[in-house]
């Protein structure tokens, strides 16, 4: 198939809706998400036609003020897999970002994903890092008791920048996530993430930040989950911190839970008992590509 990507617009809305009917059976976000980007002053969303049907789409979403922006929403028609037509839209998306004189794009993907990182590595990104990444599902599974002597603190994201350079180690990965996404460790990005969360640090007897974690609550109804980041440089603290996310997560009704994990925490999660061993070896991977 050549037909040339094109510019969707609101009336597309229902082609779109068709076109994801049977992804992650029927429970995709892309349907709701793509008015948002139509209405998006920072948002473009690219489609391929076959007759009356959208077969391929992908939408370019810059950062405001930053010269960076993601490539999301890539998806394309069950009955066209194998056709080359998530590469072709992607550059075409790649090209209008070179074309509107931004410096960067982000491409995420999970670790299980081979034909979406093939893509990207067709299309021209390298992978900048990986963080790791696993899910608890409601009915949640027994976990220890938060304890009632380790009490987190809300921080500011200039307070966090601070702990991540006099304490490196912190923030053990290239660039923080946070519910699919990614940002500098610079302070303009972690103020980015701070306009999306609230951050968490656990602060240990000696005044060190032995751990940090923050949320955010994704979805409507029944599907409602919450996308977790956490960070340690202290194991116990780190095991404290997760049964925080479960507890904290059942408080609020939240049937899913999402969470993306530094290096150090990782590896722990490996051996707290009551995560299923499938997510041991995945990650949430980000490529990046200048422009």
């Amino acid at each position: 198939m050549t037909a040339t990507p094109r510019e969707l617009t609101i009336e597309d809305r229902g082609r779109v809706r068709r076109l994801c009917a049977d992804i992650w059976e029927g429970n995709d976000y892309v349907p709701d998400q793509f008015p948002l980007w139509i209405r998006s002053p920072t948002a473009h969303v690219y489609g391929i036609d076959e007759g009356e049907d959208i077969v391929a789409i992908c939408a370019l979403e810059s950062i405001p003020g930053t010269g960076i922006a993601w490539v999301e929403g890539l998806r394309v028609s069950t009955r066209h897999e194998g056709q080359g037509l998530a590469t072709q839209i992607v550059k075409h998306v790649v090209s209008e970002a070179r074309r509107s004189g931004l410096r960067l794009l982000r491409y995420a993907t999970g670790s299980r994903n081979v034909a979406s990182q093939r893509v990207a590595e067709k299309t021209g990104f390298a992978i900048a890092t990986r963080v790791g990444y696993l899910k608890i599902e409601h009915p949640y599974p027994p976990h220890p008791t938060p304890s009632p002597n380790i009490l987190p603190l809300t921080i500011s994201p200039e307070r966090l920048y601070h702990y991540s350079t006099q304490y490196p180690d912190l923030l053990d990965t290239e660039r923080v996530p946070l519910a699919w996404m990614f940002e500098d460790k610079s302070v303009d990005g972690l103020k980015r993430l701070g306009e999306r969360t609230e951050f968490r640090a656990v602060i240990g007897e000696d005044g060190t930040p032995e751990a940090v974690y923050f949320y955010r609550v994704v979805g409507r109804g029944e599907q409602r989950r919450a996308a977790y980041t956490v960070y340690a440089i202290d194991r116990t603290a780190f095991v404290d911190v997760m049964a925080r996310v479960v507890e904290e997560s059942a408080q609020r009704g939240i049937h899913r839970i999402a969470v993306f994990l530094g290096k150090r925490a990782k590896e722990w999660s490996k051996y707290l008992g009551y995560v299923d061993k499938e997510y041991e070896n995945r990650y949430f991977i980000l490529y990046e590509q200048s422009l």
